[in-house]
């Protein structure tokens, strides 16, 4: 305590082990929220879904939408008219990273390549649009192999 001027003033010095208790608790509290809120488990991935199943496997229909969506959609501006690449990659050929399953096209459509020019199509197309897509390009992927090249 100090009297200055006639009035006591209390000051209160925390020394280092006062720091440190009050850092303990500090560290505690957040370790006890983090654990009542579930971290970052709470972050909505959307619904489990399990495997995604293409719905119109070599659809006749199905292509012919998806060709139609292919020029609507600009596709074509990036990945050239007949798909075989342009400014983003051939959609024809088996020279992927990982070879390419529907569901693997159905989700780079849908949710995009990060770091990449390929934008996610989940606000723009519905999940049967996407799927159309997928059948086209697994279409002229198809009609490729056929002709040899």
């Amino acid at each position: 305590m100090i009297n200055a001027g006639g009035r006591r003033i209390a000051r209160v010095f925390m020394s280092a082990t006062d720091n440190t208790t009050q850092m303990k608790r500090i560290l505690f509290a957040l370790i006890c929220l983090v654990a009542l809120t579930g971290g970052a488990g709470n972050v909505d991935t959307g619904p489990a879904t399990g495997p995604v199943v293409n719905p119109f496997p070599e659809d006749p229909q199905a292509v012919e939408n998806g060709a139609r969506l292919f020029k609507r959609v600009s596709c074509h501006g990036c990945h050239g008219g007949n798909a075989r690449g342009g400014t983003g990659p051939d959609l024809t050929d088996d020279e992927w990273l990982r070879a390419p399953s529907d569901e693997m096209i159905f989700n780079v459509i849908r949710n995009g390549r990060p770091g990449t020019m390929m934008s996610p199509f989940k606000e723009d197309l519905t999940d049967e649009q996407i799927w159309y897509l997928v059948n086209y390009i697994r279409d002229l992927g198809r009609k490729r192999k056929a002709e040899g090249g």
